[in-house]
């Protein structure tokens, strides 16, 4: 295929987005795991199995993994990033395994459902991976679901499905790819043509075609799997016995954990919607508002029960009023993007970004993503910088790196000076949902874009 789905899946949550075929993978959360174990030995073993797997180090980022899995064995963010190693080196079963118990320790993003489709699909299983994929199609892009349900071999649905993304305003050339390979795979291979041809050069279109006939026509699902994300299909006993999520309990990880602390409420003003203001009475007695009635208790005679035939006046009027108490305050998220535009302001206060040689590359830098050409590179860090106002402050830049004979283009955040502030500024983009990771330039990379930094601007009140 166009690229090993090793960086295309366990990479591109952590940060590598593709440009053709291919799952491009979105968020996932790479936070320190807050339960018991080891987090900071966890959060560095992450971290080096990450970089692992966007080298072609697979073998190597499987044991950082592990490590990270048994630092702290209860992150179910750890155990995505080991199933997704285990994917890439062609270790199906214990991709699954562990994909599935990240899945129930929360770790639902659209990297972890992805991952597990294509380890279902890869053990026989297209029934669970069509479903895992319809019942998570709120949070999986149009262009990863369609094309994994193609692998999947419901390929009406992944055209019906990559058809809608392709039609959609700013497509990229990776969902017309994966829309082009969904067409070839159901063998409508005349459209498939037509529709590659869009975005490659003839003198790679006839080869495109040639992996795809190939790929159609493997009948082992494991090893349309291998194929696709680059690897082999490797004897698989299991995931180490030691790292099974039964051995650790929920319970032995909450009683280790400290008790909340509740913090007193900053504005004790009333909140309407939970106590309401006290009544007011009225004077005026032909007001409109609804009155109430104390009904009287029948009496009894030596006759029996003694009938109610007149009621009493009713009571003064009660109704709310509201005019002197202020609205409920403003919840988390209610202004969101004026929250993150200060946040940014904020962050641009605390680091001040460096200037940028682009010629001679130094200092930290925030990689957010690799891609298959250098326009995508350009692409993403526009749609990127548009959710994330705290990147307007930073140069970024694209660079040239060969991974195993293949020619990537890493988008970085530049003008770091430290690794403190780079750390600062992934955490506060993880935050946002923008999967990142840190990493130092040599000096020597080769920086085939680069873009300025821009004002902060901050949001209106």
């Amino acid at each position: 295929m166009n690229r090993n789905l090793l960086t295309k899946i366990a990479v591109s949550g952590f940060v590598i987005g593709i440009a053709a075929t291919g799952c491009s993978m979105n968020k996932i959360a790479m936070a320190p795991s807050d339960t018991l174990g080891k987090p900071q030995t966890a959060s560095r073993s992450a971290d080096r199995a990450r970089e692992a797997l966007e080298e072609g180090k697979v073998s190597k980022a499987v044991a950082h993994a592990e490590a990270a899995v048994s630092a702290s064995p209860r992150d179910g963010h750890y155990r995505a990033l080991l199933g997704q190693a285990y994917l890439g080196d062609g270790r199906f079963a214990s991709a699954a395994t562990a994909l599935g118990e990240a899945m129930k320790l929360g770790a639902g993003d659209s990297n972890t459902v992805i991952a597990l489709a294509l380890a279902n699909i890869a053990q026989g299983k297209p029934a669970a991976a069509v479903e895992l994929l319809k019942s998570h199609s709120d949070i999986v892009p149009a262009s990863d679901a369609g094309l994994a349900l193609a692998l999947a071999g419901d390929t009406q649905s992944a055209i019906y499905v990559l058809t809608g993304a392709a039609r959609q305003p700013g497509a990229d050339a990776r969902t017309r790819q994966n829309l082009a390979l969904a067409f070839a795979l159901s063998g409508r291979w005349a459209q498939a043509r037509v529709l590659a041809s869009q975005d490659l050069p003839l003198d790679k279109l006839e080869g495109r075609m040639a992996e795809w006939s190939k790929l159609a026509g493997q009948p082992r699902p494991e090893m349309r799997v291998a194929s696709l994300i680059g690897t082999e299909v490797r004897a698989d006993s299991g995931m180490p016995v030691r790292l099974a999520l039964s051995n650790f309990p929920a319970d032995t990880q909450m009683a280790a954990a400290e008790a909340p602390v509740q913090v007193a409420s900053a504005d004790p003003a009333p909140v309407e919607s939970f106590a309401p203001p006290p009544p007011v009475q009225l004077a005026s007695a032909g007001d409109s508002a609804i009155r109430t009635v104390e009904l009287p208790m029948p009496r009894r005679d030596a006759s029996g029960v003694v009938p109610v035939t007149e009621l009493p006046a009713p009571a003064p009027v009660i109704r709310a009023e509201s005019e002197n108490y202020r609205h409920a305050p403003r919840v988390a998220g209610a202004n969101e993007s004026a929250l993150v535009a200060r946040k940014a302001s904020e962050l641009a206060a605390r680091i001040t970004p460096q200037l940028f040689n682009a010629k001679a590359p130094s200092g930290w830098a925030v990689q957010l993503g690799a891609y298959d050409s250098l326009a995508v590179a350009k692409e993403k860090w526009g749609a990127i910088q548009k959710r994330n106002r705290t990147l307007a402050a930073f140069p970024g830049a694209s660079y040239a790196a060969d991974v195993k004979g293949r020619t990537f283009y890493r988008l970085t955040v530049n003008g770091l000076k430290s690794r403190a502030d780079a750390l600062s500024l992934c955490d506060e983009l993880k935050a946002v949902g923008q999967a990142c990771f840190v990493r130092e330039m040599g000096g020597d990379e080769a920086i085939q874009w680069a873009a300025k930094a821009g004002p902060v601007r901050l949001a209106s009140r």
